[in-house]
């Protein structure tokens, strides 16, 4: 589980995306296509053309998407046209007859394109009514263009019924209906209360005398309004920023306290004492549980198939351990764990989530049917009140490395409060593994790059890029080390404490050549009574059906079925090590939550490099490296 892999959109808690870390290998590249030595003016010859106040009919050029399906037509009012006969929808008599100002315009356009974007089958849609009171009307979410450089945001004012679909009367009050939305127009409440007036406009008072210039009056008051609307949401972010800050400082800055105690005090359920003490983990204004809110990045989840049928696997091969049993998910996102648990014969699945993505859990559960057994509860694990301990806890925490993102901080404070004697953790044991790689094309790709920029250096854009480590893909045949264990996690027994940790590290190169990072993953193992899994046990499919277990391991593979979208986590070194085969990296591996975010990772890396014989030194030999995971 990982929010990072909302930047990657549609292209990991979680936390297979390729598009996000393909295109920070291609950020460096891509700066040099921005802008070339040569640009236009700002203010070009061309642009103090009169022609550029298209009349009406000339605004309508750019082509336009339909608001309910896929259709592209030349002009918006072909657009509005294809919508009424189509869809069933006249977008310009809908405004009318509702008295819709110019904000609710572009609410009403943005909502339906929405949408099309979420709704199953919408473009279908044969009819569709506006009553005028819908709440998306006065919701500021939809002034934020959902298609980008969307005409129709820009065209639909300037557009009028056709004189066919209205009598003179309707015409006369529809300008009346125009002057009370202008009117309307000129003041705008800020969501969080504090209100923006959009002043009486300096081009009110000005009479015109011809055509043209009643025309390009008009294209002032709509560029007028334009801007204050920008304005509006540039106020809007504004205070949503200050609103993040302020919250982070309160719950970063002020009340972080040592994460030993939370383990400690949550350990009594029920007792009212003993929870008031228990430390909620803090979020940068609730960013993190609303980077689980949207749809998409469920999606890149479900579709990694080791990690999903992972889960799934282990549930219904074990159906005899759920039978009957009660169930806690924490963190049940898409509701996809519980209603495999359900399904498998649970009594009882309590499901918890603290995002908005618990509503289409909702539904989705109650669309199989699994209403009756599945129950949800929003809110912090650490906060929420539940009716009873529980047999069993599934949970998808892991994030990159393991412990970015500092979910199973959570989901052990969940173990302490609700788990019945007894009872299963799945997962039940996690294992941070480390190895080392020949690979230099990030290097090459992000520090090389700035040696040569088209016949230009840029030495100083080299700075700090190593410094966070880099999740990628890596290929098993460039792995030149043997692969050791630096954290072993039983969950059964281990404390939030205990996941800040120092490790000390052996690896034995392979053969002659590069080191040029050390790599990280994790391996998982799913077991039927949650005892320890030893450290002799792989990970392999003959290990895990000799030892009657389930797992999955996110270590580099050879094919892409394999591959999960926790990809692997590399340490690049600056200037790769050429080493021997039988030489040795010796050293320790410091993990801890950072002190001002603890869902970020700080980390560090202390070697020493022990030449075989006859094998020269080099001042890299030593190294104490530091790195970071936001």
């Amino acid at each position: 589980m990982s929010n990072r892999i909302l930047q990657a959109g549609t292209g990991g808690g979680s936390s297979g995306s390729d598009a996000l870390f393909n295109a920070r290998r291609q950020s460096t590249i891509s700066q040099a296509y921005t802008q070339s030595e040569y640009s236009g003016s700002e203010f070009d010859e061309q642009d103090n053309r009169w022609d550029d106040w298209e009349d009406e009919e000339g605004m309508e050029i750019a082509a336009a998407k339909c608001l309910f399906c896929a259709e592209v037509l030349p002009t918006a009012r072909e657009v509005f046209q294809h919508c009424t006969s189509v869809h069933g929808f006249d977008f310009l008599r809908a405004r009318q007859q509702h008295d819709l100002d110019f904000y609710q315009s572009i609410r009403l356009i943005n909502y339906l394109r929405k949408q099309a974007q979420e709704v199953a089958g919408f473009d279908q849609t044969t009819t569709w009514a506006l009553e005028g009171k819908e709440p998306f009307l006065g919701d500021d979410e939809y002034l934020r263009p959902v298609i980008e450089d969307d005409s129709l945001l820009y065209a639909f004012e300037d557009l009028e019924l056709d004189d066919n679909d209205s009598d003179s009367g309707e015409a006369g009050a529809a300008g009346d209906n125009r002057d009370a939305a202008a009117g309307a127009a000129s003041m705008f409440w800020m969501p969080q209360g504090d209100a923006k007036i959009m002043q009486r406009s300096a081009y009110d008072d000005v009479e015109t005398t011809t055509e043209l210039e009643a025309k390009l009056l008009k294209q002032l008051r709509h560029a007028e309004e334009r801007l204050f609307a920008a304005e509006v949401q540039l106020q809007n972010t504004e205070m949503q920023f200050q609103e993040y800050r302020t919250r982070v400082k309160e719950s970063f800055f002020d009340t972080l306290e040592d994460a030993a105690s939370r383990s400690v005090a949550s350990s009594a359920l029920g007792d009212e004492d003993a929870l008031a003490g228990v430390v909620v983990p803090p979020d940068e204004g609730n960013y993190y549980f609303n980077s689980y809110a949207s749809s998409d990045i469920h999606q890149q989840m479900l579709n990694d198939r080791v990690r999903t049928e992972g889960y799934r696997d282990y549930i219904y091969e074990n159906k005899d351990i759920f039978k009957g049993k009660t169930v806690l998910d924490v963190g049940c996102g898409t509701g996809i764990l519980s209603m495999f648990a359900a399904r498998a014969g649970a009594a009882k699945v309590l499901s918890v989530d603290n995002s908005d993505i618990i509503d289409k859990a909702g539904k989705n559960i109650a669309e199989n049917g699994l209403e009756n057994v599945i129950t949800l509860y929003r809110g912090r694990i650490e906060e929420i009140k539940l009716p009873c301990k529980v047999d069993i806890i599934i949970s998808e925490w892991m994030g990159y490395f393991l412990l970015y993102e500092a979910m199973l901080d959570s989901v052990l404070v969940a173990r302490d409060r609700f788990l019945a004697p007894g009872g299963i953790l799945a997962p039940s044991q996690t294992r941070i593994l480390f190895t080392a790689t020949s690979d230099e094309s990030f290097l090459n790709d992000s520090v090389h790059y700035w040696n040569d920029v088209y016949g230009f250096k840029m030495s100083t854009m080299k700075e700090n890029v190593l410094l966070e480590a880099v999740v990628d893909f890596v290929s098993p045949e460039t792995l030149v080390t043997n692969t050791v264990t630096i954290k072993d996690l039983p969950h059964q027994t281990i404390t939030v404490a205990g996941l800040d940790f120092v490790s000390d590290f052996e690896l034995e190169m392979q053969r002659d050549d590069l080191l040029a990072a050390f790599v990280g993953y994790f391996d998982t193992w799913f077991t039927r009574d949650g005892k320890d899994v030893p450290l002799d046990v792989g990970i392999s499919k003959e290990e895990l059906q000799k030892h009657s277990m389930n797992g999955f391991t996110t270590g580099p593979v050879y094919t892409r079925s394999e591959e999960t979208h926790w990809k692997q986590t590399m340490f690049v070194l600056q200037r790769p090590l050429e080493l021997k085969k039988g030489d040795k990296v010796k050293g320790t591996f410091y993990c801890t939550k950072n002190t001002r975010n603890p869902r970020a990772l700080d980390l560090r890396i202390v070697y020493e490099v022990i030449r075989v014989s006859g094998s020269s030194s080099s001042d890299d030999d030593k190294a104490d490296l530091t790195f970071y995971l936001r």
